[in-house]
């Protein structure tokens, strides 16, 4: 299902695909999501419209970090799941590894309903023992494609049977535990014969505890080898929900008020929009879940997020990058929409008649969106390429909410902000091969500011002529640094973090002692402080160290001396900068640098490590240490005595499973520079299980050193 050319030379998921197919005489609308970090957004927002779900584990790494971010979002959404034990074909796999760190990592029940059969000569997986029917599966054939069913009494190996029946009576007893309906078959039809539960009471049993999430159904096998696969698919109709068994869809109306869409094919229309992809030919392809109602071709729908009507021009059912002409979408089931011009992830669809849904707003909850943590600057290579990026942008922005595009107003660059290096790395990629874009993606320049660390007076005049006509002001400065703690007494006025106070109550008298009849209507005291405001903007608008903005300082200016109508309120402006200029060159000028909050969670046994690193090489400084609340409340369920079995694992494989420690949040104040790259850095540090979101904070002072090797970075000398 992995289309793209990006995820081919990879060999990861990128974008989620979709595709439709039957299995047994059921409908399965599978959506396949990437499993990297980076790309958390396509996980979230297909979770977002899922019934239920199938994780894919590895047999060899067992659950990773990205896992445990995965597995977080399904529950956050009451998402009912199976998993599947992939990669047991492979050397040092180890699947009863795997269980026992779905219940320590991921903390929650497995139950394996298979053992794997390893080949003695070491090529891995070969058939499984159904836990479930108590029968050994075998496939033949170099597709796999034909299995073989064998009763384990008769199959022949006594170890395996052993194993088998220790698997089966460890099943049915923690279904005991979790629901009362397989006690009393235990009970009733089994005479106490842990061995006599039929398979079909097992199912229903396994069914209702999955829907419950108060456990997850283990199978296992070798996807690349196609052993195994055919019992998952049995078990997602088996065990995994119907759109009918899912909760009904809650709804926003009227502001603040909620409601509940119940699951109707001849109810009023509500859709959502979870995907968008921009496709050559055909423009947005909108993706939807069609939650009650119907949708047909050629409808007029209305947008109540954006409040606009949109158009269906085609409705497809998708086939990974195959797409195939379908006349409507019915309720529980998704497709993608083709004419929508203005719908974007997250926008709630109904019928363009439906008066009450439109009046009142009605909004389906919104897919949350994370928030960015690298950042780039996109540059076209010539002005005539500027349009044709700008389009790409808009149309990668629309496709994938978590990326941002913005134009930084200090150094006029390009910018975007992704989930990561890769993440990133990819957009590149989209725009010179997908949108035919020449553009380079390089480092974002960071956004200095300048201030002064010491106070300072200066005397300024301004005496010009300016075409034919005479500019002449007189004016003092005084500059005073302050800090975050600084509280005016209200009679400054505030911008970008200076404050500046003005005196012109002298000015009429320094208008008498030259003796000049005074005209107000020429220059009144408003446009005396007009004046002095807009000197007050330029002079602070070029640093003295790099010309980057100034900010933390407190402006006085007063004494201010006029010359009729040779003074000017440009020439009162250009006076009023002139003399910041002077006093900030004897102030001791000096640079400052975007801050960060930084918030940081890691494993306990990593916070040394990050600490030093944030510390150390990034220059932060650490401001505290808290536990993650959920993941207390998690250990207190974990140390819960429950027996979790897990077939043995091959002595060749470590099988030690360490016990759970919740995570660690490190915050810390980290200057911007020095988390360029960090999103690499971290997951090197903790072994891909960190995470980490900023945000900005203010500015700090630099050091000394810093501040030269910046200067000298910036002037290229």
């Amino acid at each position: 299902m992995d289309y793209l050319k990006a995820e081919r030379e990879r060999g990861i998921t990128i974008n989620s695909a979709a595709i439709t197919f039957g299995w047994n005489g059921h409908r399965i609308n599978l959506i396949d999501t990437p499993g990297h970090v980076d790309f958390t957004m396509e996980v979230e927002r297909a979770v977002r419209v899922l019934d239920g779900a199938v994780t894919i584990l590895d047999g060899v790494a067992g659950v990773e970090a990205q896992t445990e971010t995965v597995w977080r979002q399904a529950e956050r959404y009451g998402i009912p799941r199976i998993a599947f034990v992939n990669k047991l074909d492979r050397i040092g796999a180890a699947y009863g590894r795997t269980i026992r760190e779905i219940w320590k990592k991921l903390r929650a029940r497995p139950l394996a309903l298979q053992i794997p059969l390893m080949d003695p000569s070491g090529k891995g997986i070969m058939g499984v023992a159904d836990l479930v029917t108590m029968q050994v599966i075998r496939w033949e054939g170099a597709d796999g494609g034909v299995m073989e069913h064998t009763p384990l009494d008769s199959y022949g190996d006594a170890a395996l049977l052993e194993e088998a029946t220790r698997g089966r009576i460890a099943l049915v007893e923690a279904l005991a535990e979790l629901d009362d309906g397989i006690v009393e078959v235990f009970f009733d039809q089994a005479d106490g014969d842990h061995m006599m539960v039929s398979a079909e009471a097992l199912k229903a049993s396994l069914r209702r505890v999955t829907l419950a999430n108060k456990a997850i159904p283990v199978l296992c096998g070798s996807a690349f080898k196609n052993l195994g696969v055919q019992p998952v698919l049995d078990a997602i109709i088996d065990y995994l929900p119907s759109p009918e068994e899912r909760p009904d869809a809650l709804a926003t109306y009227d502001g603040s008020k909620h409601a509940l869409i119940p699951l109707k094919e001849n109810g009023k229309l509500c859709a959502l929009a979870f995907k968008v992809t921009h496709d050559a030919r055909s423009g947005p392809l909108v993706y939807v879940k069609v939650y009650s109602g119907k949708m047909n071709k050629r409808m007029t729908l209305y947008n109540t997020t954006t409040d606009s009507k949109e158009r269906v021009n085609k409705l497809l059912q998708m086939y990974a990058r195959e797409a195939e002409d379908i006349p409507s979408i019915t309720a529980g089931n998704i497709g993608v929409v083709v004419g929508l011009k203005n719908t974007r992830t997250g926008d709630t669809l109904v019928q363009s008649n439906d008066s009450a849904a439109i009046k009142s707003n009605l909004q389906l909850g919104n897919i949350d969106i994370p928030s960015p943590a690298f950042f780039a600057a996109i540059e076209p290579q010539s002005v005539s390429e500027e349009k044709a990026v700008d389009e790409a942008l808009k149309n990668l922005t629309r496709e994938d909410p978590s990326l941002k595009v913005w134009t930084d107003q200090d150094s006029g660059q390009t910018l975007i902000s992704g989930m990561g290096e890769l993440h990133l790395e990819i957009v590149k990629d989209r725009l010179i091969n997908d949108f035919k874009c020449k553009a380079e993606v390089g480092k974002m320049r960071i956004s200095y500011r300048e201030t002064c660390q010491s106070e300072s007076s200066a005397s300024a005049t301004y005496d010009r002529e300016v075409m034919g006509k005479r500019s002449k002001a007189n004016c003092k400065i005084e500059i005073v640094p302050i800090d975050e703690e600084y509280r005016d007494d209200g009679s400054s006025m505030v911008d970008s973090g200076n404050y500046l106070q003005m005196d012109v109550a002298q000015l009429q008298d320094a208008k008498e002692q030259q003796q000049q009849p005074t005209d107000s209507d020429q220059l009144s005291k408003e446009d005396v402080r007009r004046a002095i405001h807009t000197g007050f903007l330029s002079g602070l608008a070029r640093g003295a160290v790099l010309g980057f903005p100034l900010t933390k300082l407190k402006v006085r200016v007063h004494d201010l001396e006029t010359f009729g109508q040779d003074t000017t309120m440009g020439s009162i402006s250009a006076c009023v900068a002139n003399g910041i200029q002077q006093a900030i060159k004897q102030a001791d000028p000096c640079m400052l640098e975007p801050m960060m909050e930084v918030h940081t969670e890691v494993n306990e046994s990593d916070i040394g490590t990050v600490v030093g690193d944030l510390s150390g090489t990034r220059r932060g400084h650490v401001i505290g240490l808290e536990s993650s609340m959920d993941d207390s409340q998690q250990q207190e369920q974990q140390q819960q005595d429950v027996q979790v079995y897990a077939p043995r694992d091959s002595l060749l494989v470590n099988s030690e499973v360490g016990e759970y420690k919740s995570k660690q949040v490190v915050k810390a104040h980290v200057p911007l520079s020095s988390m360029l790259g960090y999103s690499n850095a971290l997951r090197s540090l903790t072994g891909g299980s960190g995470s980490f979101s900023m945000r900005v904070i203010g500015y700090g002072q630099m050091s000394k050193d810093r501040e030269r090797a910046v200067v000298d970075d910036m002037r290229g000398y």
